[in-house]
């Protein structure tokens, strides 16, 4: 059975556990967004996206669903796109928004001041943010 948008969350998650009992080589389709409305695909071993994100995250939530707690073998994952059609357009437009975010992220302030987040690091932000709290508690007792 196929999961898609029109099929609760309930039959989702009864057709995961058929899935998760099939003998080896069963395939689930399911579309990429309703597919991944809290469930975790433990006992995928292969993942093949046919339609192109606009958003990376849908992908690598997609991906990472398989790779849950529980997961005992590798995953393959593979893309089908189509020569000559949206799908190369949508490629390079993803493309570009990682390069530009990339050249930001790896360009900006905050990448080359990174702060060393050891213990007494933390230690002292706790400090700073208890002595904070305090001195607003005692200024609203004040009045």
């Amino acid at each position: 059975n196929p999961i898609n948008g029109s099929v609760s969350p309930q039959r989702r998650q009864e057709i995961i556990d058929d899935f998760d009992k099939a003998p080896a080589g069963a395939v689930l389709a399911a579309q990429i967004q309703s597919g991944g409305t809290g469930l975790n695909i433990q006992s995928a071993s292969v993942i093949i996206l046919c339609e192109p994100q606009l958003k990376p995250s849908i992908e690598n939530q997609a991906i990472s669903r398989a790779y849950r707690m529980g997961q005992t073998r590798n995953v393959l994952v593979y893309r089908l796109l189509c020569e000559n059609s949206i799908d190369e357009r949508i490629m390079d437009i993803l493309k570009d928004k990682q390069e530009k975010f990339d050249a930001f992220a790896d360009k900006s302030v905050a990448a080359a001041e990174s702060i060393k987040m050891d213990d007494h690091t933390i230690g002292n932000i706790i400090e700073e943010e208890i002595e904070r709290i305090k001195a607003e508690k005692d200024r609203s007792n004040e009045k």
